[in-house]
């Protein structure tokens, strides 16, 4: 509205300010002349004034106004384009930290099953190598065994093969079979008594 009465306060000013018809200025005749109100002269400066008026509605505010909604539209579009994009991007940003906090996760699993695996490795190998000792020693102490097993019995022999060489001296003959066996008999019943 300031903009509609500054133009026709600029049209009135122009109208009064204007040279006569001859280019000189008016005298104060002609300005009073100018300043009575004449219906025709309003009526043709009414009528220019509105089809200035709609002249300038059509050609210049329309398209202006088209042109900025359609900027507005255009950058409505791109706000939200970028709205959209900085919320995926968020969604992103999360499944990505997700993600790593999943990875994480994991790797401290892997690790520890890794440990317990290691740990449970290591304590079959220790129970496996002490197995293999207590089987080791058990086979020492069989064979142990046997040894003196077999040290007994060449010390037996020996002993019998001594007894019947000191019986037969002692006796000046020789010793028959059957008392050679009880001799060595009632003499190894003597040691084991003796060894008990």
């Amino acid at each position: 509205m300031k903009n509609k009465g500054k133009i026709i306060l600029v049209l009135l000013f122009s109208a009064l300010t204007l040279t006569g018809c001859d280019g000189a200025p008016f005298n104060s005749e002609d300005f009073i002349s100018r300043i009575s109100f004449n219906v025709w002269d309003f009526l043709a400066v009414f009528l220019a004034f509105i089809v200035l008026l709609l002249a300038a509605f059509y050609l210049g505010y329309k398209p202006i106004k088209k042109f900025i909604k359609d900027r507005g539209d255009y950058v409505e579009g791109k706000i939200k384009a970028a709205e959209s994009r900085e919320e995926k991007s968020r969604t992103l940003v999360s499944e990505a930290e997700k993600n790593v906090a999943e990875s994480k996760k994991s790797a401290v699993l892997i690790v520890e099953k890794a440990q317990e695996d290691a740990n449970k490795q290591k304590e079959a190998i220790i129970a496996q190598a002490k197995e293999e000792a207590k089987q080791e020693k058990e086979k020492a102490k069989q064979e142990i065994a046997q040894e003196i097993e077999a040290s007994k019995d060449e010390i037996h022999r020996e002993i019998v093969s001594v007894a019947l060489d000191a019986s037969e001296k002692i006796l000046n003959r020789e010793v028959k079979e059957d008392d050679n066996k009880r001799l060595v008999e009632d003499f190894v019943k003597d040691l084991e008594k003796e060894d008990k």
